[in-house]
This record gives structure tokens, C-alpha cells and sequence, in this order.
């Protein structure tokens, strides 16, 4: 188990890597994570939904329009 908490590691994380979102699944998907989700809070709380909006807001842009049918 690391020393650091998720939000760390996921703070820490190269966004421009190709393996930048298996990355994230690894940590979303892990026991450690399912362990701190439960219990964080306060301004490490803001900093995890700050993190996650950015994320999101970087896929989306990465997606092609969708063509009409």
C-alpha cells in the first residue's frame, strides 16, 4: 500500500501521459481508494472534486463532435 493517499497520487500524476486514464482507473477502481473515499473531507474533499471536474472537462474536449444521423 502506498504512503500516499489517492488524492495524492492522483494529484501527481502526468496528465499529458497516454496512460493517464488507466492510471486514474487504477486508483478509482482500488481498494485504497474505496477505503479513503469513505472518510475524506474538508478541503481534501474540494481538492478530489476539483480534480475529478478537470479530468472530466479534458475528456470531453478530447471527444469529436458528434455527427448528426
Amino acid at each position: 500500500m502506498s504512503s500516499r493517499s489517492p488524492l495524492e497520487q492522483l494529484l501527481r500524476f502526468d496528465r499529458s501521459s497516454s496512460k493517464f486514464h488507466d492510471r486514474v482507473s487504477n486508483i478509482l477502481y482500488g481498494e485504497e481508494y474505496k477505503q479513503w473515499v469513505q472518510s475524506v473531507q474538508g478541503e481534501d474533499l474540494v481538492r478530489f472534486v476539483e480534480f475529478l471536474d478537470e479530468v472530466c472537462r479534458c475528456v470531453s474536449l478530447l471527444r469529436s463532435p458528434l455527427k448528426p444521423v
